[in-house]
Parts: structure tokens; C-alpha cells; sequence
């Protein structure tokens, strides 16, 4: 079970299947603690209004459950890196306003999923990064849309973002392990954050870790010293070293007027 699981669907997003409500109720029957609810930016297909969703005045922190547990729930969207030129769907008058900024490479990103690069596709968050804010890159590792790991996690390190290890790529079978396995053993040696996280869509996902404890068994590693999200502590520090990257005028906080 994740504790503070970073990368959760909603019924908002087209493949999320659960309301904000019933994952509260799945988070708590787990005995999850907070959940990053991350729905697509709009080149998904629907256009979601973030705005009262991160309005703390109108949209609660922490929601109880039934059973009584306390569950709390951070306010994040999953980008879209488009192309090369690393456009996304990122709404930038809300950039400010998300608990956190994930992105990744999905379906929509047509020629570069098209051409399965490693340096198209390593390219194009490099230069999404010189535009956008990113605090997790989501599933860095899909096999789809290969990535040179020794420059990401330079990347990671030099921008602050965390890498994610990815439950349900796993059980899909849509990650290349050999290069995951790679990105863990390298993020470790540069002090590179990373996250274990679901991206649940279903209540059988929301939550779940089992493919990546096998993953950290295989290679001799305790989670607990791996991922920053099983630590409440560090999970807040992070979420704090995020929000004042996203505020101040870092270069990678930093959005030109074209984008």
C-alpha cells in the first residue's frame, strides 16, 4: 500500500473511473493517508476548469470518510508533453495554484510517439522544462516513449522534480524494467528525488505497490530509504521546495507569453 499516493485519477479525467468522494473512501479503506488527485490537461479529450478545484476556500483539504479515517487530498494535474518543442496543455493561470505539477509523454504526442526517439523524446522535456514547471515526471520509464535516463535524472537533479516509479505501467507491462531499474540505481547515486506512485484509475489500482516491492526486492532495496512519499515529513518538505520554485522567478518557474 502507498501512503501518500502522488498519482491518482478522478472520474474527471475520461479514464479515471471514481469520483473525488469514492476515492476518499477507497484511500481510507486502504489506510492511505493523502492522495494527488492528477487529471489530464485538456489534449486528452475534456477540458476540466481547475479553479475552484484549487481554491482552498471553497474546496476542503481534508475530507473524513465513513469509517472515520482522515484523508487528505492535494490539488494536481497530469500534463501532456506535445512535441518536440515541448508544448503542453499546462492552464498557466493556474500554474501557481496546483499542490503539483506532473507531466508526462502520453498517446496525444503523436509524432513523437510515432517515432519512439530517445533523443526527440529527451529533447522535448528539455524543452518543456525552459517553459513549464514540472515537480514529478510521470512513468519516465513507458517503454512507448523511450527517454535518455542519464540526462533525466541530471535533469531531476538540476530542476528539483521527482522521478515517479509507476505501479500500474508495471502490471501492464508497459515499462521497460531493465531502464527502470536503471533510473532507481542512478537517481539514488545523485540525489535525485523518487516517488512511488499508483496512477490509479480503479479502485483495484488507487493505492496499490505490489509490482514495484517486487521491483525493490529484485534489486536488494528498501522503499523506505527510496521513496520521499513514504515519509510524511519529507513529503510535506517536498510540496514546500515546489511551491516556492513555482512562485519565485527560478528559470524553470518562468512562462513565456507564447506558450
Amino acid at each position: 500500500m502507498i501512503r501518500n499516493d502522488l498519482h491518482v485519477h478522478s472520474i474527471r479525467s475520461l479514464c479515471g473511473f471514481h469520483t473525488i468522494l469514492e476515492i476518499t473512501e477507497i484511500a481510507a479503506k486502504k489506510g492511505m493517508r493523502s492522495v494527488n488527485i492528477c487529471d489530464h490537461g485538456k489534449a486528452s479529450g475534456k477540458k476540466i476548469k481547475f479553479d475552484v478545484f484549487n481554491n482552498k476556500d471553497r474546496f476542503p483539504r481534508t475530507i473524513q470518510s465513513h469509517q472515520g479515517n482522515t484523508i487528505t487530498i492535494l490539488t494536481g494535474i497530469e500534463v501532456n508533453i506535445l512535441d518536440i518543442e515541448g508544448n503542453s496543455d499546462l492552464p498557466q493561470e493556474q500554474a501557481c495554484n496546483f499542490d503539483l505539477i506532473s507531466a508526462g509523454f502520453h498517446s496525444m504526442a503523436k509524432d513523437l510517439a510515432s517515432g519512439k526517439s530517445l533523443q526527440s523524446n529527451t529533447q522535448a522535456l528539455r524543452n518543456y522544462l525552459n517553459r513549464f514547471p514540472l515537480d514529478i515526471l510521470t512513468h519516465p520509464c513507458i517503454a512507448t516513449f523511450p527517454l535518455d535516463i542519464d540526462i533525466v535524472v541530471s535533469l531531476a537533479v538540476k530542476y528539483g522534480f521527482a522521478l515517479e516509479v509507476n505501479n500500474t505501467k508495471l502490471r501492464l507491462n508497459k515499462t521497460d524494467v531493465g531502464k527502470l531499474k536503471d533510473m532507481i540505481d542512478l537517481a539514488i547515486e545523485k540525489g535525485a528525488a523518487l516517488t512511488e506512485n499508483s496512477d490509479g484509475h480503479t479502485i483495484d489500482e488507487i493505492g496499490e505497490n505490489e509490482q514495484i516491492e517486487k521491483l525493490l526486492k529484485s534489486m536488494g532495496l528498501n522503499g523506505n530509504d527510496v521513496f520521499f512519499n513514504r515519509n510524511d515529513k519529507l513529503l510535506y518538505e517536498f510540496l514546500e521546495e515546489r511551491k516556492k520554485a513555482r512562485d519565485s522567478q527560478h528559470p524553470y518557474g518562468r512562462f513565456s507569453e507564447e506558450s
